[in-house]
């Protein structure tokens, strides 16, 4: 399949989807074609190429924008040896070491998340480093309605248990946070980490039982917003 046909199929997914500008969307390959779809569409975890909101999917997208979700069907193909007509089914696509699942980020989290890419343009080099892993972080999660975040997924504003395999014994608590927030205290026994560190970025979306950083297991979480019932947060 050429580049020219992969951005055919995306420009037929683009007209054919019915898009609410004020809702979260996301371009993925789902039932042997592209799709354009809600992020409702499915519950299943699968392979998405391209997320924004209602209103980028309503406007002409832009030559980077174009770029992207077509150089990722590509590579994806490619690596997956698919024929322009063929996919394998959820679930077929995990080889051995692809257990853990995708990141899970709750629409309400992205769009503040984004936020912060478009907000920090003179940022200090390693922050910017952060911020483009947080884009990519962003752009391979798969984005769901708070009300449908599991459990024990990590998500902005949870209170996290992580346990340090070089020391066992040493359990440490944090919460995740946006940078503004990252400077107030919370408490002698919970840190508050900022979203833009390594382990903040290491965590989001991730469940309880991954291993990040080579060597950190998130070992609980006390406490998680949507589990609440706080959807604000």
């Amino acid at each position: 399949m050429t580049e020219r046909r992969v951005q055919q199929l995306i420009a037929k997914a683009l007209t054919s989807a019915n898009v609410d500008r004020a809702k979260y969307y996301h371009m993925c390959w789902w039932e042997g074609r592209l799709r354009c779809l809600h992020v409702h569409h499915t519950k299943d975890v699968h392979p998405v190429f391209f997320a924004a909101p209602g209103e980028v999917f309503a406007e002409t997208l832009n030559p980077h924008q174009w770029q992207l979700p077509t150089d990722r069907i590509m590579a994806f193909r490619r690596s997956h040896n698919l024929a322009p007509n063929r996919w394998r089914p959820p679930g077929a696509l995990r080889g051995r070491g692809a257990s853990r699942q995708r990141p899970r980020v709750t629409g309400f989290d992205a769009q503040r998340l984004r936020r912060l890419l478009s907000g920090n343009p003179r940022a200090p080099l390693a922050t910017r480093a952060c911020l483009d892993r947080l884009e990519r972080l962003l752009e391979t999660a798969d984005t769901v309605a708070p009300e449908e975040i599991p459990r024990d997924v990590v998500t902005m504003n949870s209170r996290v248990h992580l346990k340090d395999r070089n020391h066992e014994d040493a359990q440490r608590s944090i919460s995740l946070v946006f940078p503004a927030d990252a400077a107030i205290d919370a408490g002698p026994e919970t840190a508050k980490v900022s979203v833009l560190t390594p382990i903040g970025l290491a965590i989001l979306g991730r469940r309880v039982g991954d291993r990040v950083e080579g060597r950190i297991r998130i070992q609980d979480l006390p406490y998680q917003p949507e589990a609440a019932g706080h959807f604000d947060l």
